[in-house]
């Protein structure tokens, strides 16, 4: 039905709703579907010029795909035109900072795989930022590494606020010395000192700007969130350990007498349900411990906030 339309009237690439977005906008923001790419694939070749096509929001097609991390569908838009690549938003953003922006581990890895788009990894957006800017802001290890790793990727570049990679990274580690050793904060400004990373000409207290202060704010919030969750669910899993503990001293039946032939063992040994019961009850043991453990973490003013979630999520 697609190709039939494009024969009737290829002027539907570019026919845009309300938003701006175009067809191949809205192909591109959807994932898991090979039919979908079949679509994207008809309407590249109908008219490649959509792929130069912003919806009112400035964003085009190969945005769209960075923000939902539509991997392949910014590989076909690749193929199709390379220079796509540096395309910028109404905010000087490439494809690039916008997937860094949404978290996109596997879209911001996969560019810095591709030699050929070294050409992007330096560019800044209004604000000065590059890439390597914005994930060091998030805080994100893996997106970090990717862009670290890549010699093409500047390490002293300015932003407006003529903070470099390392100034951004110093503000991020916990003020006072009381933090893990192994956050990714932490790491991050490691690596680049150990990079030889160098600061920008800017005094530090110039860094401390009301968006920063907001965040830090609802990042306590979270942390009364995660301190109250934690303290709930840490006596459930305590009390699980302790039974399960409890359980392997006073098995069910009892043991066999010593002037037995097989004294001291249990006397169910053997049984498909005390085997059975003597499993689960080791299963349950090492899962509330390591559950009362990630507890024990998550609870721990000494790790960042994001490792704080994680543990409470495991």
């Amino acid at each position: 039905l697609t190709n039939m339309l494009l024969g009737w009237n290829n002027a539907l690439t570019i026919q845009q709703d309300e938003n701006g977005s175009t067809p191949l906008h809205l192909v591109a923001s959807v994932l898991g579907q090979s039919d979908r790419r079949t679509i994207r694939i008809l309407l590249l070749k109908a008219n490649p010029d959509a792929l130069y096509q912003p919806d009112n929001s400035g964003l085009f097609p190969i945005h769209v795909a960075a923000s939902v991390d539509a991997t392949l569908a910014i590989s076909d838009f690749l193929k199709k035109s390379s220079r796509c690549a540096g395309l910028r938003d109404a905010r000087g953003r490439t494809f690039l900072h916008v997937a860094v922006d949404k978290m996109k581990i596997r879209t911001v890895g996969s560019a810095c795989r591709n030699r050929s788009l070294s050409w992007i990894f330096n560019m800044q957006d209004k604000e000065g930022n590059t890439a390597l800017h914005l994930a060091i802001q998030k805080g994100s290890l893996t997106m970090f590494c990717a862009l670290f790793g890549n010699r093409q990727v500047s390490l002293n570049l300015t932003n407006e606020k003529g903070e470099t990679a390392l100034d951004i990274a110093r503000c991020n580690v916990p003020e006072g010395g009381l933090y893990y050793n192994q956050n990714s904060e932490v790491k991050i400004d490691l690596a680049l000192k150990f990079a030889g990373a160098k600061c920008g000409i800017s005094r530090r207290d110039y860094f401390e700007e009301n968006d920063i202060i907001q965040e830090r704010q609802d990042d306590n919030k979270n942390k009364e969130i995660v301190k109250e969750g934690t303290q709930t669910l840490c006596i459930g899993s305590v009390l699980i350990a302790t039974v399960t503990f409890g359980a392997t001293f006073a098995m069910p039946g009892g043991y066999r007498a010593d002037d037995h032939i097989n004294g001291g063992t249990p006397t169910l040994a053997g049984r498909y349900a005390f085997d059975a019961f003597t499993l689960a009850n080791a299963l349950a043991f090492t899962f509330s411990t390591m559950a009362t453990i990630s507890l024990m973490a998550s609870g721990s003013s000494l790790y960042n906030l994001r490792s704080r979630i994680m543990h409470l999520g495991t």
